[in-house]
């Protein structure tokens, strides 16, 4: 018995069920598996998104914990490249006068300042340019004020004590006399 329907190139279905009936069963379950495909790529993008931010969030704490130890540090070892500075200071202004001083002396504690000031800047630590400069509350301390020179009024006169920074992180502000208007 022939299929007038059938052409030859599709057999008929042996068990005599319609193929028919079973196409929408196998789009749905497509369907349902894209949907889940879809799902767990989403759940993919959201799970190496949180990891990025995750990764970039250590990094900052890892980089703000640094910053702090050298923070913690710098303030305890500032005070004696102060002392260095103000001996050297000394010194100088004696040798000016005349005065006969130790010069073997007084060039250890150069180079001694010399070396604790290339540890400092070796790890991020930088003196905050003030001489000359434009006051800047953000990185300056006024400690007092004088009538302008040859500096323009508000820029800094003189440095009383260098300031340091960590980046853009101010450790210790430059604590400077700041030039004000003549009269």
């Amino acid at each position: 018995m022939t299929d007038p329907t059938n052409d030859g190139q599709n057999p008929p279905p042996l068990d005599g069920a319609d193929r028919s009936v079973e196409i929408p069963a196998l789009e749905q379950e497509i369907a349902r598996l894209q949907k889940e495909r879809d799902q767990f790529e989403l759940q993919l993008q959201r799970t190496l998104a949180d990891t990025a931010n995750m990764r970039r969030r250590q990094q900052k704490e890892i980089e703000d914990g640094r910053r702090r130890v050298i923070e913690g540090m710098a303030q305890e070892l500032l005070p004696a490249l102060d002392t260095f500075t103000l001996a050297l200071g000394a010194y100088d202004s004696a040798t000016q006068r005349g005065a006969a001083e130790d010069k073997a002396l007084m060039d250890g504690v150069r180079m001694t300042r010399i070396l604790l000031v290339g540890a400092l800047e070796r790890h991020g630590l930088t003196e905050i340019p003030a001489q000359g400069l434009p006051f800047d509350p953000l990185r300056h301390e006024a400690v007092s004020m004088e009538p302008a020179g040859e500096v323009p009024e508000g820029h800094v006169v003189r440095v009383l004590q260098t300031g340091y920074q960590i980046g853009d992180h101010v450790v210790r502000h430059s604590r400077v006399v700041v030039a004000r208007p003549a009269g």
